[in-house]
């Protein structure tokens, strides 16, 4: 009793630990025995490492190795239980190698097992002989490889919890996932570090009931997860929800909560679950359903688009065609001259139809550019009144202009979308005004280095509804009646809207019902470098004109009889090429001082002809004048031209003042070669 009575006091002794307990163990075996050595081995694949050892002088260390095959442990091993030599030479094992090599007389030893499986020994020898071994002594030595056994067995799984539960805060970290738990019966919460990093508290932060839910953004989602919270403890339903929660940080975070309940009797005594920030995954399927919505959004406006455009351009199409169909037999002079003005009218309404779609189709995909150019700012607003003035004549409506800017405001900005903001909302104005007057006024202020353009247009017409100037600047939107409906892309506006604010501008309404509209903008202009601008009067140069060599290069055979006839007005009498290949074998076999060059061509297209035709130096910079003429009208477009080696750009459908432009200069190159 003495003997079990001192093993429990070491075994239970809660102030040592492992390493003590076994240390005064082994001494408390080498003093039952009465031996010199005492071992306690790890065997591996025929491996026996030394794990702990108490020896004379302390001269075997831990982690010493030997071979299995030479330690009486071996014959331990095969007999699976306790076994001891008392006097090893008179014994069967007396040519053991142990004993050849370190003379043991006397051993006794018992196998540890952690389970089913052998984990080592433990072992007491001497080199003197000892009485035999008593059934006692056999007892001790099982008894403490079988706690030896169990302490391992502890410590493994300790290990293995240790590296599992490592592993769990790792992949919750990696899945930034996190876990939880309730327990109703004392009322405590438990949270994962992970959980604590999603919900960006300090790592010793211990939540309550009662504020663990004030996380949860107030509303829809703080709702919802007390609800599922007493749904789980009333009736054990899961819940897995995408809620919204505020951090202690106050970051507004999107996180999957998912939770169940565990019942003892029919009474709810834990709730536990996971939590993951999934604001990433939300964020992009809000993005995606946004550009879902944005894709269909288009698409409608695209169909709406082609709808309406389909039906606007047959009333500028009906005008050209039907003028110039009754032209064909009409010989009064007069009425020629009347027709021929109403197909130019339609033309121009044409190409306002078509340039409003292409400003609209830049706006939508984020192409829209500026092109700041410097230029005196009144002179804007002058050309414009001088070309609305005679739209007003026949009709019902004055238009009143105060063009209060001074004279020599130098202004840098794009002097061509000014002057359509301004352009769209006279015409406007004028579509839906019956009588009474249209009002502009323009005014500038100063401030610093920059100047303020307010503008302002008023007119006396129909007016509009309070609801209707809620989607007044929404592509397509026109307000209709029976009595007034009015034609148009319901475009204008929209693209007015766009331009100002992307201009840095503002822009406000007022209406009221029969009384009228007023429109007030305020865009800021930078500004500008007064400009010195040479005439280019083509009678000056006439002389010379006559005498250029011209060439048109164009593949489409319309173009080339315009072009011709507009050319001859100024008695020009040109030659003809249909695409870029063909223009550089006519310019080899001939001199021309001035080429129209279309750019979009088959087989070699206008970019690469002139690239050609300058590199090869058959039409030199100081000897051809190279023109620019194409559909194409962008930023891009121009650049591309200008880096292809030509001289001046001009757009489809072109003006006669850009042809005489054109002219003057290639006839000034040519005065200043002779």
């Amino acid at each position: 009793m003495n003997f079990l009575r001192r093993f429990h006091d070491i075994v239970s002794d809660q102030d040592l630990n492992f390493d003590d307990k076994t240390h005064q163990l082994l001494e408390f075996g080498l003093e039952v025995f009465n031996l010199d050595l005492a071992i306690i081995s790890r065997v591996e694949n025929n491996c026996y490492s030394v794990l702990h050892a108490i020896t004379p002088n302390n001269e075997l260390k831990v982690g010493t190795q030997f071979d299995l095959d030479g330690t009486y442990c071996v014959h331990t091993l095969e007999a699976g239980s306790a076994l001891a030599f008392h006097k090893v030479s008179q014994s069967i094992i007396a040519d053991h190698p142990c004993y050849i090599n370190f003379q043991l007389e006397s051993y006794i030893g018992a196998p540890i097992k952690v389970g089913n499986n052998v984990y080592g020994t433990v072992n007491f020898s001497s080199a003197t002989e000892s009485p035999v071994f008593s059934d006692d002594a056999y007892d001790y030595i099982e008894l403490f490889a079988q706690w030896l056994g169990a302490e391992f067995a502890r410590s493994i799984t300790r290990e293995e919890l240790t590296k599992n539960s490592n592993s769990l805060l790792k992949l919750e970290s990696v899945a930034n996932i996190g876990t939880w738990e309730v327990d109703l019966t004392n009322n405590n919460i438990y949270w994962s570090q992970q959980t604590k990093r999603i919900h960006q508290v300090d790592e010793n932060y211990q939540p309550k009931i009662d504020s663990a839910l004030e996380f949860y953004k107030e509303g829809q989602s703080r709702d919802s997860i007390t609800k599922a919270v007493e749904l789980a403890v009333q009736s054990g339903e899961k819940w897995h929800l995408e809620l919204e929660i505020i951090t202690t940080k106050k970051q507004h975070i999107w996180v999957s909560t998912f939770g169940e309940a565990e019942f003892d009797d029919g009474i709810c005594v834990r709730l536990f679950g996971t939590f993951q920030d999934v604001t990433e995954s939300v964020t992009l399927r809000e993005e995606l359903k946004n550009k879902k919505a944005e894709a269909e959004r288009l698409l409608d406006d695209r169909s709406m688009l082609l709808a309406k455009i389909s039906h606007e351009l047959r009333t500028p199409l009906n005008g050209i065609t039907g003028m110039l169909t009754t032209l064909i037999d009409e010989q009064n002079e007069e009425k020629r001259s009347e027709k021929i003005k109403v197909a130019l009218r339609s033309a121009d309404i044409l190409l306002s139809i078509i340039n409003e779609v292409l400003d609209f189709s830049k706006i939508n995909h984020g192409e829209l550019k500026l092109e700041p150019t410097d230029f005196l700012l009144k002179t804007i607003f002058t050309d414009l009144t001088s070309l609305y003035s005679p739209l007003f004549t026949n009709t019902n409506v004055d238009l009143k202009v105060s063009n209060n800017i001074p004279d020599h405001c130098w202004a840098y900005s794009d002097n061509t979308r000014l002057s359509q903001i301004v352009s769209n909302l006279l015409s406007n104005a004028l579509k839906f005004t019956e009588q009474g007057s249209v009002k502009l006024q323009t005014s500038i202020t100063k401030a610093s280095n920059q100047f303020t353009l307010n503008i302002e247009v008023h007119d006396t017409g129909r007016g509009m509804t309070s609801g209707f100037l809620k989607s007044l600047f929404s592509p397509f939107t026109q307000e209709i009646d029976a009595k007034n409906s009015k034609g148009g892309t319901g475009l204008g506006l929209a693209i007015v809207k766009e331009l100002v604010e992307y201009m840095g501008g503002t822009i406000k309404v007022e209406s009221e019902i029969n009384k009228g509209t007023h429109f007030l903008l305020s865009i800021p202009i930078k500004p500008g470098k007064e400009q010195i601008h040479h005439s280019s009067n083509i009678s000056q140069v006439n002389p010379y004109a006559c005498k250029l060599s011209v060439l048109v290069v164009d593949d489409n055979d319309i173009n080339r009889l315009v072009l011709d006839a507009s050319l001859n007005k100024f008695s020009v009498r040109p030659d003809f090429a249909v695409d870029g290949q063909d223009a550089i074998l006519k310019c080899q076999q001939k001199h021309y001082d001035l080429i129209f060059m279309d750019c979009i061509m088959p087989i070699l297209d206008g970019f690469e002809a002139t690239k050609q035709l300058r590199s090869k130096n058959i039409c030199r910079h100081d000897s051809t004048y190279i023109v620019a003429l194409t559909a194409n009208t962008s930023a891009q477009d121009k650049l591309a031209c200008k880096q292809a080696g030509m001289d001046m750009f001009i757009s489809k459908p072109f003006k006669m003042h850009s042809l005489e432009i054109a002219i003057a200069s290639a006839a000034e190159r040519l005065k200043l070669k002779h």
